[in-house]
């Protein structure tokens, strides 16, 4: 269940400091019954971005895995071989 704080209740900082800090999700802020802003703890916020960074990191593994069902892959040596030749090494 997401926590929601009236934007009027903002004026106690030290109180929304520790609902904030306290929740395990973010925190939305309404104005009028209506959803203004978001707020969230550090912790919150990281694990909010490493689910972000793993589910792009499932998302290649697939395509991946895609290229290699269709047969779309080299070998290393070739790869190297072609890397030499475009960069002149």
């Amino acid at each position: 269940m997401p926590v929601c704080v009236p934007m009027k209740e903002l004026k106690n900082t030290a109180e929304f400091t520790k609902t904030v800090q306290s929740a395990v999700a973010p925190v939305f802020v309404t104005k009028n019954g209506q959803e203004e802003f978001v707020s969230m703890s550090l912790e919150v916020y990281e694990a909010l971005r490493l689910e972000g960074v793993r589910m792009r990191l499932y998302e290649e593994v697939e395509r991946a895995e895609d290229d290699i069902a269709a047969g779309r892959v080299t070998d290393a040596a070739s790869s190297n071989a072609a890397l030499r030749r475009r960069y002149g090494l």
